[in-house]
């Protein structure tokens, strides 16, 4: 077969050998690429000893950090096929998960493959998702009974296939690569799916899920509720969705474009200048003795790879030289011109031409209506200013 299965781990050693011993008894042959950062459970021994015996298993680990993405590139890097489906290790393949991944294949294509999973994010909506439980835990799995609702369901769904993808994904690994992988900006996890997803829409890839490519899945075992990130995911999540901001200008948006955008606010305050620094390219605020800027940074700076010392500067000691320049005053900052603010992206998209407007409590300045987005779907060195 001309795939390589990626999975990468920390810890959890008990379903990495399950998905292991699983997915033998279905593909004795097909390549299986681990990778590891700082996992301390004896994943490491496991690796070494399963790679001394299997020669198409293929492994890397380290004691060092990495962040989710660093992980999966490492294990895409260690791929010799075409191409590569990222799993996680709390994933049950079925009989023909790949030959119904594979006949939707192609160098332009990137196709998502189906996940049965038990109640836990019920409401979570997405492509090629099926709620049913057979066991939250290995201890409590029934093997025999899920591959045999999955047998009914590919009489259902056979050669089916919807648009859209998830993380769940197959792609060509060449172009994975030429691309720089998952985004590591993302530290140490989420949003870099989103991030991904979004790339290959901008590179026009086809996105399709294969309705009857099923596997098990028990749901965050490595990410959401693993015992380093289980009380941290909430601010896991808020940091990850704040540097997608920053990144791209928006969270969710139907234009997707990136503009170079610069606040200029007056009588800014901390809560002001936490709320609003995300979604510009720089942020100007009367803040002379640089006691706003300092505590802003002490607390967010950890947290992102972005340059917030570079970010934001001083009213009268800064000159804008953006492409788009927004005025304001924070005192007269509400709830709706905030969501007024936060679309700004879609407002200039649909309506936006060169020259100077106001809109509600903002002056706003058009000096050019390039946008960047093409800019960011390659992954580089250069950090992120």
């Amino acid at each position: 077969m001309n795939i390589s299965l990626l999975v990468a781990v920390k810890n959890n050693l008990e379903y990495t050998k399950h998905l292991y011993k699983t997915t033998r008894e279905i593909y004795p042959d097909v390549e299986l690429c681990f990778s590891s950062y700082g996992s301390t459970d004896g994943t490491h021994e496991w690796l070494e000893d399963i790679q001394s015996k299997d020669p198409n298993v293929r492994c890397w680990w380290s004691d060092l950090y990495g962040t989710f993405s660093d992980n999966f590139n490492k294990a895409a890097s260690l791929a010799t096929k075409d191409y590569i489906i990222f799993l996680h290790n709390d994933i049950v393949l079925a009989p023909n998960f790949i030959e119904n991944i594979i006949k939707h294949s192609n160098p332009n294509t990137i196709v998502s493959y189906t996940t049965i999973e038990p109640p836990i994010f019920a409401g979570h909506e997405r492509p090629g998702k099926i709620i049913k439980d057979f066991g939250v835990e290995l201890e409590t799995f029934n093997i025999k009974e899920t591959y045999s609702f999955i047998s009914e369901k590919y009489i259902e769904c056979k050669d089916k296939i919807e648009p859209g993808i998830t993380f769940f994904m197959c792609m060509p690994r060449e172009k994975f690569i030429e691309i720089g992988g998952l985004d590591n900006l993302f530290d140490p996890c989420f949003c870099e799916d989103d991030d991904l997803i979004l790339r290959w829409k901008l590179l026009d890839f086809n996105l399709i899920t294969s309705l009857d490519a099923i596997c098990y899945h028990f749901v965050s075992k490595t990410s959401r509720f693993s015992e380093e990130n289980k009380n941290r995911t909430k601010n896991i999540e808020e940091q990850s969705n704040r540097n997608f901001v920053r990144k791209w200008g928006f969270r969710q948006s139907i234009s997707n474009k990136k503009y170079n955008v610069c606040y200029v606010i007056k009588n800014c305050t901390l809560q002001i200048l936490a709320a609003l620094e995300p979604w510009c390219d720089n942020i100007v605020i009367d803040d002379e003795k640089g006691v706003l800027k300092t505590a802003y940074m002490e607390l967010e700076q950890t947290y992102t790879k972005f340059n917030l010392d570079n970010k934001i500067q001083v009213i009268g000691y800064y000159k804008p030289d953006n492409d788009i320049i927004v005025e304001f005053d924070a005192e007269k900052l509400n709830q709706q011109s905030f969501g007024m603010l936060i679309q700004l992206n879609e407002i200039i998209s649909e309506s936006g031409e060169i020259g100077d407007f106001e809109l509600d409590i903002f002056n706003i300045k058009i000096k050019s209506l390039n946008t960047y987005e093409d800019k960011l779907i390659f992954i580089t060195n250069n950090g992120y200013g």
